[in-house]
C-alpha cells in the first residue's frame, strides 16, 4: 500500500507529499513548523491539535504547510487560527503573519486577529476559488455561521457553481444535536 499524500504548499507551489517526506522538509535547516488547515472550517493550526482530529480526514479536505511561506499562504487563503491548539503562541507568530493580516482584514494586533468576535469564524472567506482547483474535490461540509438566511448562502454556492462543483452540505456547528452539527437548507 502506497503512503497517504496531502496537499502541501511548499516553495510556492501545493504538491502532493507522504507525511514522511513532509516531516524531512520541516527538519531542513531551518527548521520550519508544519501548520495544517481543515477546509471545512476554514481553520488552520498545529497538526497535532485534539480539536483536529475528530471528524472527517479524507486527504483532500485538509492542506498543509511549512514554515513562514506557509503561515502566510492560509492567511492569505483566509483561514483563521485554531482557537483550541491557539497557533498564535508559537514564536514570531505574529510577526511572521501581521503584513498579512493587515492587508487582508485592515486588523493591526494579535489581539484582534485571534478575537472571535472581530473575525468570526466562517468557511465563506476561504479562498475557494484558488483551493478547490488543486483539491479537485470539496469538503464532506462545511461550516459557516449560525443565523445565515438564503440570501446570505446563495452567493457562496454561485461560487461554486462557477468554479464547477457542486457545493458541499453547509450548516453551522450546534452542539444541542447530535453529530453536533445543523445542515442549511437551499432551495
Amino acid at each position: 500500500m502506497l503512503p497517504t499524500e496531502y496537499f502541501v504548499y511548499i516553495a510556492g507551489n501545493f504538491e502532493k507529499m507522504n507525511l514522511k517526506d513532509l516531516l524531512r522538509s520541516s527538519k531542513s535547516q531551518p527548521p520550519q513548523q508544519v501548520w495544517s488547515a481543515r477546509l471545512s472550517t476554514g481553520v488552520f493550526g498545529l497538526p497535532g491539535c485534539k480539536a483536529g482530529n475528530r471528524g472527517p480526514k479524507e486527504t483532500y479536505e485538509i492542506i498543509l504547510s511549512l514554515g513562514e511561506e506557509g503561515i502566510n499562504k492560509f492567511v492569505e487563503l483566509g483561514f483563521l487560527s485554531c482557537s483550541v491548539c491557539h497557533p498564535e503562541e508559537t514564536p514570531n507568530f505574529w510577526e511572521t503573519i501581521k503584513d498579512g493580516v493587515s492587508q487582508k482584514y485592515n486588523l493591526s494586533s494579535l489581539e484582534s486577529y485571534v478575537d472571535k468576535k472581530m473575525l468570526p469564524f466562517d468557511a465563506r472567506r476561504l479562498s475557494w476559488e484558488e483551493i478547490l482547483p488543486v483539491t479537485g474535490k470539496v469538503p464532506g461540509r462545511i461550516y459557516l455561521p449560525r443565523d445565515l438566511s438564503e440570501q446570505d448562502l446563495l452567493p457562496f454556492q454561485e461560487r461554486f457553481s462557477k468554479i464547477g462543483l457542486k457545493i458541499p452540505t453547509i450548516g453551522y456547528y450546534n452542539p444541542d444535536v447530535p453529530g453536533r452539527f445543523t445542515e442549511y437548507q437551499i432551495i
